[in-house]
């Protein structure tokens, strides 16, 4: 089976080829960048695909290669392809390609960090920080700063604590319509989901134990039943089919959720469910047209647990449900000498 996986420059559509390839599909690895290392990696199975704010000239441009490489399924894996294409199923799906996204309204709610805030604030079950208006923040500015993000984009981008006022306007003259919320100090999170739509959503919860640039870079799955169940929650409430990626804090008083990102998040290649893995589900459903899970597949879970350290080369991944500790903090000193 033949498919083509984009974003392959970064870390989510890296991990989805490279565990396609391991499972015996064909993968057309295609990315934006011209210097992506995936594409330079891959010579011969490499696609330099236009921006997808190029629009119809990306989409005939991803037609064209698929058609080429002699592929029919399509996996989306940065958020700029994910918005464009989830607008354009009609038009994938005449061009004969197969893709497995959730609904414009869907993917534009988990877009904009600002109207995702807004909604989980309407939604007693959920929690969400606390939002400010600059103005409110003049005269009474939090001892603890403030958080701030863009409304957009991924990664992490220009994401930091404004410790003063002064810090605070400085960043709003570059992000206007930015997000200013309240500094959460629990441990972070994100869960890598997979979501029939009918099936329950399986969900593999992942500390955050290092970030660099918005990103995971070291990451270590973990078994919280009632926060998986809050997590398949909030993807059932959302209509989040497919691959997704929740974050959040795990605070004192409860868990608190940051964004939820329309793919799996760039530390999924952790994602083991029992002997299976959440991408495999994935691709396995993306190719073959079905949108259910295999039977009895949520009662035979066996967790394991797994860490993965992402160095400039990829990733050092351990599984088993007793990892060696001293390969862990190896690949940990390995990761800090690569700074």
């Amino acid at each position: 089976m033949r498919l083509v996986v984009t974003g392959t420059g970064g870390a989510s559509g890296y991990a989805v080829a490279l565990q396609a390839e391991q499972l015996g599909y064909e993968v057309l690895w295609a990315d934006a960048d011209p210097l992506c290392p995936a594409l330079l990696a891959n010579p011969g199975r490499a696609q330099l695909l236009p921006l997808a704010s190029e629009g119809i000239a990306y989409l005939e441009a991803l037609a064209k290669a698929a058609r080429s490489f002699g592929a029919t399924c399509v996996s989306f894996n940065t958020d700029a392809e994910v918005r464009y294409a989830a607008g354009q199923v009609d038009a994938l799906s005449e061009l004969g390609l197969t893709q497995w996204l959730p609904s414009p309204g869907t993917v534009r709610l988990c877009s904009d960090k600002a109207e995702f805030a807004n909604h989980l604030s309407r939604n007693s079950r959920f929690c969400t920080p606390t939002s400010f208006a600059a103005d409110d923040l003049v005269a009474d500015f939090p001892a603890a700063g403030v958080f701030v993000k863009r409304r957009s984009g991924s990664g992490g981008l220009d994401s930091m604590v404004c410790s003063r006022r002064e810090e605070l306007e400085a960043w709003l003259h570059r992000n206007t319509d930015g997000l200013i919320q309240e500094v959460l100090t629990g441990q972070e999170f994100s869960a890598d989901c997979l979501y029939t739509g009918s099936d329950p959503p399986l969900v593999v919860a992942r500390r955050r134990l290092r970030i660099r640039s918005g990103m995971s870079v070291v990451t270590e799955t973990f078994q919280d039943p009632l926060l998986e169940e809050l997590v398949a929650g909030l993807v059932q409430e959302l209509q989040v089919v497919g691959p997704s990626c929740v974050q959040g804090f795990l605070q004192p008083d409860g868990v608190v959720f940051t964004e939820t990102n329309v793919r799996f998040g760039g530390g999924c290649a952790a994602a083991f469910w029992g002997a299976t893995h959440l991408v495999e589900q994935y691709l396995a459903l993306l190719t073959s047209g079905e949108r259910r899970l295999p039977e009895g597949l949520h009662g035979r879970r066996m967790f394991s647990r797994t860490t993965l350290v992402r160095v400039p080369g990829y990733s050092v991944l351990q599984a088993g449900s007793e990892p060696d500790e001293s390969a862990a903090l190896d690949g940990l000193r390995m990761g800090e000498n690569q700074k």
